[in-house]
């Protein structure tokens, strides 16, 4: 069985974790896969929008530590370092991919899972959902980029307050703490976040793109900088085909048609 599955639906790629006996918890071979992919897809024009979600009742409950394909050596130093090394890999796939990146949460996301999704531009989340930091019940520091997400994203005592306690958040608290977009009923999870990646697919998929750099960056950036960058990304912006586009629609007073050029 394949541990992860793709499907496309026009110019939205659609990512889904498919190992629902575990709730999608990561298998080497699942963690591997996923980071390949997201290299992949930085090649690949005609994807201009992703949504990664889960198998089954889960999202993904992080690192399968029962997996027979991890490395023998994961409880040591070294191997325990390799192997977030392809942790690393997926995160740093779905930051530097210029394209939006929806995460559609269909039920427990946890430990590097709950990072994985923290991980996506926009989250939106069943009912069902259910975000752990649960990392210190097993006696283990937050991974897979939570560190840099959550303070981020809620700020840092609240941060502090769900990865020293590792409770449970459900969807409406999710949403409550600023970390989830947007909480819909199960049956509508799919619906709901299709429509939003194909209304950012039809966009201007590279000011999108570059948009998303520079916010990535924006908290480790002085004014000046954030300044300097903008100057130089609206260089590149205004020479794409998106941006006559954007003129010539506003004269003709219709809707535009990008194409992500």
């Amino acid at each position: 069985m394949d541990q992860v599955l793709y499907r496309r639906e026009g110019a939205v790629e659609v990512v889904t974790l498919n190992r629902p006996e575990s709730k999608n918890s990561f298998s080497f071979a699942l963690i591997k896969e996923l980071g390949d992919h997201f290299q992949r897809l930085t090649l690949e024009d005609d994807v201009r929008a992703v949504i990664i979600t889960g198998a089954g009742k889960g999202f993904c409950t992080g690192a399968d530590l029962n997996s027979p394909d991890n490395r023998p050596d994961i409880v040591l130093p070294v191997g325990m370092r390799l192997t977030t090394q392809w942790y690393s890999r997926v995160i740093g796939g779905i930051m530097n991919l210029e394209k939006p990146v929806i995460g559609a949460i269909n039920g427990v996301a946890a430990g590097a899972g709950c990072n994985l999704a923290l991980s996506c531009d926009i989250l939106i989340a069943s009912e069902a959902a259910r975000f752990i930091q649960v990392f210190v019940r097993r006696g283990l520091i937050a991974d897979m980029g939570g560190t840099f997400f959550l303070p981020r994203l809620i700020g840092l005592a609240r941060a502090k307050q769900l990865m020293f306690s590792a409770d449970e958040v459900d969807a409406r608290r999710a949403l409550e703490l600023g970390f989830v977009n947007k909480v819909v009923p199960e049956d509508e999870l799919m619906p709901a976040a299709m429509e939003l990646a194909q209304r950012l697919a039809h966009g201007p998929t590279r000011a999108i793109g570059m948009m998303k750099n520079m916010l990535n960056r924006s908290f480790e950036s002085d004014l000046e900088s954030a300044l300097e960058r903008e100057a130089a990304m609206q260089g590149i912006a205004v020479s794409t085909s998106d941006v006559k586009e954007g003129v010539i629609s506003f004269f003709e007073k219709r809707p535009p048609d990008f194409t992500g050029s």
